[in-house]
């Protein structure tokens, strides 16, 4: 008689047939730390698809088949849309959602991290998403992912995020610690921003506020509504600013800049 070494428990016994997975993934596909999860608890029905999953990706990336690739329109089936220029904004907006909804069945998403208008998200969609390549035979149980912002180097977001890094590292004093450089050398107006910035101890309750704006080419001008108080010595009332700012901005080196900067308080 076969005598049953499997635990007879549910939970126990998927336990148990995790342990066998890691063996196994570790001897085919020298995953070492397969299943480490650190200090968490994961329950065995998770760990069990994850395991189940990465099984599945490493042998779909050991075949041939995972490295054709195609564009996103010919792989979404080669949907049938309009250009934007011949839709108006409700027309947009409603043809944005169908073809996205599309592209979800067809497990492929997009995240757009700009405050751009559905007209510009459609363009991009049509424009630029369509001539993306993806895998002809898609990893199985994943969705293929793109971001508008990685595709498109001149957006809003990032000239955004520049600029409120930019405010950050002045009113710090800290050019450096703001988790990439900027370079204090391509501003143009640093006599001034000096002039403005040095004769205070030090700035307190910064806001902050970068207004919409669209960015097409690789010149910008943003705004953003600010107020701050800067104090010249403890013990004195300080002084409280608050108006609009104005960054002119360029995209060098793969990267956005501020060349020019004024903030309330500056001479124009």
């Amino acid at each position: 008689m076969t005598k049953n070494l499997l635990p007879e428990d549910g939970e126990e016994s998927l336990r148990f047939e995790n342990e066998l997975l890691k063996i196994k993934l570790r001897a085919e596909f020298g995953a070492i730390n397969i299943g480490n999860f650190l200090k968490h608890e994961v329950p065995p029905e998770v760990e069990n698809e994850f395991l189940k999953t990465f099984e599945k990706v490493e042998l779909f990336l050991r075949s041939a088949e995972s490295h054709e690739e195609i564009s996103v329109y010919d792989f979404a089936g080669r949907p049938v849309y309009l250009s934007e220029k011949d839709l108006n904004d409700e027309q947009v907006s409603i043809e944005l959602n169908r073809l996205s909804e599309l592209l979800i069945e067809k497990k492929i998403a997009f995240t757009v991290l700009s405050k751009i208008s559905d007209r510009l998200i459609y363009k991009f969609v049509t424009e630029d998403l369509f001539k993306a390549l993806t895998l002809k035979v898609p990893i199985p149980g994943m969705t293929t992912h793109f971001i508008y912002d990685e595709l498109q180097p001149i957006n809003e977001y990032d000239t955004r995020r520049t600029c409120e890094d930019f405010m950050e590292a002045f009113f710090k004093n800290d050019f450096e610690g703001r988790g990439r450089f900027l370079p204090r050398e391509l501003i143009r107006n640093l006599g001034d921003l000096n002039n403005f910035f040095h004769p205070f101890e030090n700035f307190r309750n910064l806001k902050y506020e970068v207004l919409d704006a669209d960015v097409t080419s690789t010149e910008c001008v943003r705004t953003a509504k600010v107020s701050f108080d800067a104090f010249i010595s403890s013990g004195v009332e300080p002084i409280h600013f608050a108006g609009e700012a104005t960054f002119q901005m360029e995209y060098v080196d793969d990267d956005w800049v501020v060349i020019s900067a004024m903030f309330p308080g500056m001479q124009e």
